[in-house]
């Protein structure tokens, strides 16, 4: 039930590696720890201490499995410090299962992929390789009127997607900061909430194509954000959702 990364430098960002990586690498200790065929149902994270740049240990644990649905709970530590941990997630494994209610908030309209902003990379926040980003709505480092951003984004390595690659999307947005004011508000995750609402069916046809990430904010204030994260397929199927809490 633990398990030793090496990685995180190529996942680095300003003063710790990016949290998408930790969610993405406690799913698969989960995975070699548990097995488990049914998919995630949802993650719910805290995020206590910076995560290193190398040297994470996870230790495993299944709280309970149920006729359909396992809880599972991953904890990081630096190196072989067990006492206190950097951060926490909770795993709720659970296949979908259909049902005569079927309703889903539209799909926001977008520009193509082709015609929206590409993202630069960056030597400090090292993870923004992996990715190519194309803003298709909003400006960053801009005052703008409401912090909404829709972006088109997928893997810089041509990996096709699955939960995991989903998972660690989720945590890719810009903070809200950055589009309410020109000068550079940093801040870092304190919870963070992930639900999967996509079928095997669904994730298999995403093939390595382009997903559209929109994020909002419901306050911006206090020197504390909430920012709310809906994924879309370019098909206009929802994906996932997720939701955090950041200080900045």
């Amino acid at each position: 039930g633990r398990f030793a990364s090496s990685g995180g430098a190529a996942y680095w960002n300003f003063q710790s590696a990016f949290g998408g990586w930790a969610l993405a690498l406690a799913l698969e200790a989960v995975r070699a720890g548990h097995p488990q065929p049914a998919l995630i149902a949802s993650v719910s994270a805290q995020f206590m201490k910076p995560l290193p740049e190398q040297g994470l240990t996870l230790a495993v644990a299944a709280l309970r499995a149920g006729r359909l649905t396992d809880f599972v709970r991953v904890e990081g530590f630096a190196g072989e410090e067990t006492a206190s941990p950097l951060f926490t997630a909770d795993f709720v494994l659970s296949d979908p299962r259909d049902d005569a209610l079927d309703y889903t908030v539209p799909c926001p309209a977008a520009i193509a992929p082709e015609q929206s902003v590409l993202l630069p990379s960056s030597p400090g926040p090292r993870w923004l390789a992996n990715y190519e980003q194309r803003l298709a709505e909003g400006t960053p480092f801009s005052a703008q009127d409401h912090p909404r951003t829709l972006a088109w984004v997928r893997d810089a390595s041509g990996r096709p997607w699955d939960e995991k690659a989903i998972l660690a999307l989720s945590d890719t947005p810009m903070p809200r900061t950055f589009f309410l004011d020109p000068a550079p508000r940093f801040s870092a995750t304190v919870s963070f909430a992930f639900h999967l609402h996509a079928s095997r069916a669904e994730i298999a046809a995403l093939g390595d194509g382009f997903l559209l990430v929109e994020t909002t904010a419901s306050r911006v204030a206090r020197r504390r954000l909430t920012q709310d994260v809906r994924i879309w397929s370019a098909a206009g199927a929802l994906l996932a959702v997720s939701h955090q809490l950041a200080f900045y």
